[in-house]
């Protein structure tokens, strides 16, 4: 899927499509340059994932986790590179149980595998747009 941004409601409605995919054990790899709207994104993705709390991205404590539908394991890979900071931090003890949603994937995409969605972020001219390769059809809701 391919989908040109153009405002918050269809950033929302593109989240919603999303999490309709989503059973654990899942990682969603999401990449994107700083400012582009990964954490806006996941906010919702969270919302259609049945957690209703506040999302704040994990840049310093590295892992938020919240309960919805499924437990969901936010990280911040910013500051981190490589598989073996994945192995330091614990993330491989919490894969199996939930929905694991990785900012900055490609810092530790060595160490990514399994049932994984790639959700690609970025400019193109003043709008910003998504890339999400394993779906398909997508249809506004």
């Amino acid at each position: 899927m391919e989908k040109i941004l153009k405002d918050c409601g269809q950033t929302e409605q593109v989240a919603k499509a999303l999490s309709a995919y989503l059973r654990p054990p899942v990682i969603v790899a999401f990449t994107g340059g700083l400012g582009v709207g990964k954490t806006t994104f996941i906010k919702y993705l969270c919302k259609y994932l049945g957690y209703d709390g506040h999302v704040t991205s994990p840049t310093f404590s590295i892992m938020n986790q919240y309960n919805g539908k499924y437990p969901i394991y936010h990280y911040d890979m910013y500051r981190l590179s490589g598989a073996q900071a994945l192995d330091d931090i614990g993330f491989y003890d919490f894969y199996d149980s939930g929905i694991s949603l990785v900012e900055w994937s490609e810092n530790v995409e060595d160490g990514l595998y399994g049932n994984m969605i790639h959700v690609n972020m970025f400019y193109a001219g003043d709008k910003r747009k998504i890339i999400i390769p394993e779906i398909d059809n997508y249809e506004d809701a």
